[in-house]
């Protein structure tokens, strides 16, 4: 008898046209961010869908990268965006996703606004259907200073940023270094975030805090590849970040 594995090769093989497609699913480090229920995918290009189906549950652990690859039978081009669904009770909360076809490059998709994939959004918040779209192709290199007053560092702020230009806007995912302590007090960190629309020179930086954690920065840097030039933006108010509002705001723009 054939072995599942056999088969899955031989499949291929009579496949002419068949098409590698390599995937990873970064899960969010907090609170019940990974799922034990099932996760369907489907990859949205400009020449046509890819049905991904079922993907094991075993790729979405809290605060892990899981990585799997499907073959796909045609070409779907440049892949504009990637759908996640389920039934399930249990919540996914993704931080990105990164799609890599054998005829391209990879490219990341980022769970800009937080959601949460739920299949009982009337019992608890969240959506039934995530779909998150590219954004580009820049790389933002980030550089944040924390404050040397006490009790200014974190390592639960889980902060998102918002990058607004002369020529729109782009969000990044849950910024972090992963295996690295970030945020420390008195320290610099800068992280780098690939899969970015370049948005020219940058007028106002927004930052969403999700965790409960709070965190006090002096400046934040920014600059890209395009732009060398780094746009300093000062905390001049002296504002405390997080998603507690009784120790800070969850929201903070500088200009």
């Amino acid at each position: 008898m054939l072995t599942r594995s056999l088969l899955l090769v031989l499949g291929i093989f009579l496949l002419s046209d068949a098409y590698l497609y390599s995937f990873t699913a970064k899960v969010a480090n907090r609170g019940k961010a990974g799922s034990g229920g099932n996760i369907y995918m489907t990859v949205i290009g400009t020449k046509g869908n890819l049905s991904v189906g079922k993907v094991s549950k075993k790729e979405f652990k809290r605060g892990k990268t899981g990585r799997f690859s499907v073959y796909g039978e045609k070409n779907i081009g440049e892949i504009r965006c990637v759908r996640l669904s389920t039934t399930s009770k249990d919540s996914l909360l993704l931080d990105y996703v990164t799609v890599n076809p054998e005829y391209g490059v990879e490219s990341f998709y980022y769970n800009t606004k937080g959601a949460m994939l739920n299949g009982d959004p009337r019992r608890h918040s969240g959506v039934t259907s995530l779909q998150m779209c590219k954004q580009g192709e820049e790389h933002y290199y980030i550089t944040t200073r924390t404050s040397t007053e006490s009790r200014s560092q974190t390592n639960k702020i889980h902060l998102r940023m918002r990058l607004t230009g002369a020529l729109g806007t782009t969000t990044t995912g849950i910024i972090n270094n992963e295996g690295r302590n970030d945020f420390k007090r008195g320290e610099d960190d800068t992280f780098v975030v690939p899969g970015m629309k370049m948005v020219g020179k940058i007028k106002c930086i927004e930052l969403f805090a999700e965790g409960s954690d709070k965190w006090k920065f002096d400046y934040i840097e920014v600059h890209c590849d395009n732009y060398r030039a780094a746009y300093t933006f000062h905390n001049n108010r002296n504002m405390w970040i997080s998603n507690d509002s009784r120790e800070g705001e969850d929201m903070y723009k500088l200009c």
